[in-house]
């Protein structure tokens, strides 16, 4: 699991920097509090299953203002032209771009297969193993679930 976590913070680094200018760092440990004030801040998050090889289920959760700020940057629209599509899509394919480009480096004989990623609610957000993603507009939750 620890070089998971490692390849994992790596590719998040990798995609936030250069996709998104987001320079980030990583806390170790939430407290109860901490998530909950996070979690004020959000409405929806991202699931993407991985099969095959590997499997886990990776969750994605962004504050409203960090992922309009994200779609902004992303698509290159103005505040008021992010509609809700755009703000789920940027959502997806944020996860899916930190997770492909980690699983990329994970030695299997065969590739592990992604799934379609899906739009999820704050209250799928569990306690399993938790990065904390700090960017100067916000703190990210990604959850980690192994099968």
């Amino acid at each position: 699991m620890k070089n998971l976590m490692t390849l994992i913070k790596t590719s998040i680094s990798e995609v936030l920097e250069t996709m998104f200018y987001l320079p980030v760092e990583f806390r170790e440990k939430l407290s109860p509090e901490k998530i909950g004030s996070i979690k004020k801040e959000i409405k929806i998050g991202c699931s993407l299953k991985v099969s095959g090889s590997f499997s886990a289920i990776f969750q994605l959760f962004i504050p409203d203002p960090l992922l309009l700020n994200m779609t902004q940057n992303f698509m290159g629209e103005d505040p008021e032209n992010c509609t809700e599509e755009y703000l789920n899509g940027t959502l997806k394919e944020s996860l899916n771009m930190i997770i492909g480009n980690a699983l990329k480096n994970i030695d299997t004989k065969t590739p592990p297969d992604l799934d379609i990623p899906e739009i999820i609610d704050i209250s799928c957000l569990g306690t399993d193993s938790l990065i904390a993603i700090e960017t100067i507009d916000g703190t990210m939750i990604m959850e980690i679930k192994l099968n």
